[in-house]
């Protein structure tokens, strides 16, 4: 079980890179089409075309892998609880935590060093809150006080999972819920003002409301994986044909929600149909290990190294998508048979290589810093 974890780990970091990799193929159709036409931008003559729609599937299916970081970590506090006699210590929640923030800051006073070398300098109280918010590169950092809240929260959640674990789901379950009634209401344009202070804590992205679920789930499937599954294994079947259906919701829905409201919401990801694709995407791929994985070595080796990847890759694809838009900017008229593939490489190959040369040179004893 715990190497279908790791194999998880591995999945979600790369549907990550993915993203994001699509996302600066979307940047190079619509905010750099000046580049290689005679257009003013932002320019949307491309939206409904093939190259859009690819990559707007591959946002959406790569929607899992927070769900699936949460999903994991909450796991990995139920297995290191299982190990200490059901008991999940303050102590072990400031291990967690420096290992995961110590990197953070590191990585994160190093993009703000670039940003004022570039000129972008913010008032001392914006700093601290972009590093609580997780905004220090562009706000794709938010998975990191995101998961620390969890893990403040994670003793709580462990004794409640040993002893009402159906009740802890279905209240976080309901939660989860209530933050996407929120946030539709948002979308079709609801007035909630005397309400909006409360929405607007609801629907943050960095905050636990709308990820309730996945870090509860998880440490329950490591509380009772081999019952869970067992109990699965009965409804294997259903489960995987809700998960396609819930995949094609979920690519579905934005796409209805921009042509009718014109509201968009295909960039982020954040209602319940992506969210119940993630959900059982997440929960399939661990309980059901009779589904083989492909390049299985491959993914268990990403997801042993995630969190580097995850620091780095984003200045790194960032840099090359931008050296592209100054050099070679032809290139950008290709969003997905050139910008995508050069970008996910890039994404995974700079963070693995850095990250080899350090533990092979001299400031090998660096790395946990900086890596975690």
């Amino acid at each position: 079980m715990t190497r279908r974890v790791f194999l998880l780990m591995g999945l979600a970091i790369l549907a990550v890179v993915l993203s994001h990799a699509a996302g600066w193929g979307q940047i190079a159709m619509f905010n750099w089409t000046d580049r290689y036409l005679p257009v003013t931008v932002p320019n949307y003559d491309q939206v409904g075309t093939l190259p859009d729609y690819i990559l707007l599937a591959i946002r959406q299916m790569t929607a899992f892998a927070v769900p699936a970081f949460l999903f994991c970590s909450g796991f990995f506090v139920a297995f290191a609880s299982r190990g200490n006699r059901g008991v999940f210590t303050w102590r072990m929640v400031r291990v967690r935590l420096i290992n995961l923030l110590i990197p953070y800051l590191i990585w994160s006073v190093l993009w703000y060093i670039l940003d004022a070398l570039q000129g972008h300098v913010y008032p001392a109280g914006e700093y601290v809150v972009r590093l609580l918010t997780g905004n220090a590169s562009g706000g794709s950092y938010y998975f990191v006080p995101l998961v620390c809240q969890f893990y403040l929260l994670s003793p709580l959640i462990v004794r409640l999972a040993q002893t009402h674990p159906r009740w802890l789901l279905v209240v976080a379950g309901s939660l989860q819920l209530a933050a996407f009634g929120f946030k539709y209401l948002e979308i079709f344009k609801v007035d909630v003002s005397g309400l909006s202070a409360f929405s607007a804590v609801m629907t943050a992205h960095w905050l636990i409301f709308l990820w309730a679920i996945y870090f509860p789930l998880g440490i329950v499937c490591g509380l009772y994986s081999e019952r869970i599954r067992l109990a699965a294994q009965r409804h294997y079947r259903a489960i995987l044909l809700a998960l396609a259906g819930s995949l094609l919701l979920a690519i579905l829905e934005p796409e209805l929600i921009y042509r009718r409201l014109n509201v968009e919401i295909r960039f982020v990801p954040l209602t319940i149909p992506p969210a119940l694709y993630s959900l059982l995407l997440v929960f399939s791929f661990v309980m059901f290990d009779r589904i083989k994985v492909p390049l299985a070595n491959s993914l268990y080796h990403l997801g042993g190294k995630s969190y580097g990847i995850y620091l780095v890759h984003l200045k790194a694809m960032e840099f090359t998508s931008r050296l592209i838009r100054q050099i070679t900017p032809m290139l950008l008229a290709f969003p997905v048979t050139v910008m995508l593939p050069v970008t996910v490489v890039i994404g995974l190959a700079v963070p693995l290589l850095f990250m080899r040369w350090v533990a092979r040179s001299r400031w090998r004893r660096a790395y946990r810093y900086l890596f975690g």
